[in-house]
């Protein structure tokens, strides 16, 4: 009995390392533990192999043909990751002769590698293969007709009648995956200006402990009167969702409705019937041009692929107008059991709130902060406000959209966030309301206006995020100029 393969450390080491991409030495020994290892490496060993791209895939090419079929099944894996990136003629051959191979076993990995690959003659193939096929077998025809069938693999893989549970299971959420493909010729998108009609439950989320500064925008903005937690406001609204927009200083909105059912029933049930509720319907397809398309998630995280599955399929069934896309969703559907309630947040449509953000800089402020930030220092008409660390001008811009002020000043040592916050200027409005934004290397006086050289208005205002924000924002030997900013703060106050 021969003793069993093992790994040299060295290997071992390189194959624990997920950065690791073989070069041409690191070949042949890759190839010998991919044909010889138990195979609970071969996975590990094959994804490695595929990052070395072409020149792998040659290898496998040269010892495909005098492989038994276990290794020539295992070359082949390597192949068709190589293939997805760099789909050589040479490489898709030899996939294709796998699938004619007399053996199941590499059929079935030729099956599958060719799933993954745009092969237009590939579906005819699959389905022309099935009734010659075992319950294994019928496995892998059916996982890659999910993801390069048509309509005849639908309509294959709904008559499907089949004993085996893996399969059945396998065969349904390849119908998901063909029919989610096929939507996506169809329009849809999130609808601004379409009015709810009647009043509806929403939390709009914001930044934890600015609950209270939200709930007092949408009191200003819309003249509603919200609930305040800890990180989200709940209200009532019956518009649309561009007067939610005119709201600052919250991440998102979302409808929240309680989970339908008991909580000791299976979460799925509760899930699908809440959304099947006509009221969801009603605001979802309001708020919606074309198909609502949605994805999945859970407030407590992590991606429960095989939950989602089993919701998605419920939902297809059960809730026809809502249709499952991960990847082009306009609504998320987000699950939180534990508060036993259900959020749809609308998604993937262009904000207009902060059209102004033509790009930032490290450590630059979200803007909702800095929208909040402005609400919070308060509006003067005759306010002139001074951000000694303006980054990419969020603070004064947000600041200037608030009202009347007499003069936004910000300066900064670092060149690219002053270009930025520059570029932000011209993008927010008139030229009489834009901030003012400009280098200083001065320490008697923060800033200037662009176009002037005399100094600016005494500030009676100064943009700071926080206690100690300036000396964790700079570095280096500029860190010792932080100190002599204070004296420059206390001779620019208000008498």
């Amino acid at each position: 009995m021969s003793a069993p393969f093992a790994l040299s450390q060295e290997l071992s080491a390189l194959l624990a390392d997920p950065g690791f991409t073989p070069g041409a030495k690191h070949l042949d020994p890759l190839f010998e533990a991919l044909l010889n290892a138990d195979k609970n490496l071969v996975r590990k060993i094959e994804r490695t192999l595929g990052r070395a791209g072409k020149t792998a895939g040659l290898a496998a090419c040269a010892r495909a043909g005098a492989a038994a079929p276990a290794g020539l099944a295992r070359l082949l894996g390597v192949l068709g990751r190589v293939a997805q990136t760099d789909p050589e003629p040479k490489f898709l051959e030899a996939l294709w002769a796998g699938f004619e191979h007399s053996e199941e076993r590499v059929r079935r990995v030729a099956i599958q590698a060719l799933g993954k690959l745009e092969q237009p003659e590939l579906e005819p193939r699959l389905l022309a293969r099935w009734p010659h096929a075992g319950e294994s077998e019928r496995r892998s025809l059916a996982e890659a007709l999910g993801k390069s069938g048509g309509p005849a693999a639908i309509a294959h893989l709904r008559g499907l009648e089949s004993k085996d549970a893996e399969l059945s299971r396998i065969a349904e959420r390849a119908v998901l995956m063909l029919a989610r493909d096929q939507a996506r010729d169809e329009p849809s998108q999130i609808a601004l200006d379409r009015p709810l009609g009647t009043p509806l439950s929403m939390v709009a989320r914001c930044r934890s402990g600015l609950a209270w500064v939200l709930a007092a925008e949408l009191q200003e903005r819309l003249g509603v009167k919200g609930s305040a937690g800890a990180d989200r406001v709940r209200f009532t609204h019956r518009g649309t969702l561009k007067d939610l927009l005119s709201v600052r200083t919250a991440f998102d909105f979302a409808f929240e409705w309680p989970l339908r059912g008991k909580a000791a029933e299976a979460l799925e049930e509760r899930v699908v019937a809440t959304l099947a509720e006509a009221e969801v319907e009603r605001a979802v397809v309001t708020w919606t041009e074309g198909r609502a398309r949605f994805r999945l998630a859970f407030a407590e995280g992590g991606h429960q692929r095989e939950r989602v599955w089993g919701i998605a399929a419920k939902i297809t069934e059960r809730v026809p107008w809502l249709h499952n896309d991960p990847h082009e969703s306009t609504w998320e559907v987000l699950v939180d059991g534990a508060r036993g309630v259900l959020e749809l947040r609308p998604q993937r449509f262009e904000d207009p709130r902060f059209a102004y953000r033509a790009r930032d800089v490290r450590a630059a402020s979200h803007p909702t902060l800095a929208a909040a930030l402005a609400r919070v220092a308060g509006v003067q008409p005759n306010d002139v406000v001074w951000d000694p660390f303006v980054g990419s001008g969020l603070e004064l811009i947000e600041r200037a959209l608030l009202g009347p002020y007499r003069g936004l000043y910000g300066t900064d040592i670092e060149r690219p966030a002053l270009d930025a916050a520059r570029e932000k200027c011209q993008t927010r409005g008139r030229e009489s309301e834009r901030p003012r934004a400009r280098g200083c290397a001065s320490q008697s006086h923060p800033g200037r206006h662009a176009d002037r050289e005399q100094p600016a208005h005494g500030a009676s205002r100064c943009a700071r995020r926080h206690p100690g924000h300036l000396a964790r924002n700079v570095r280096g030997p500029r860190r010792a100029r932080v100190g002599s900013w204070r004296p420059a703060g206390v001779a620019l106050a208000p008498a």
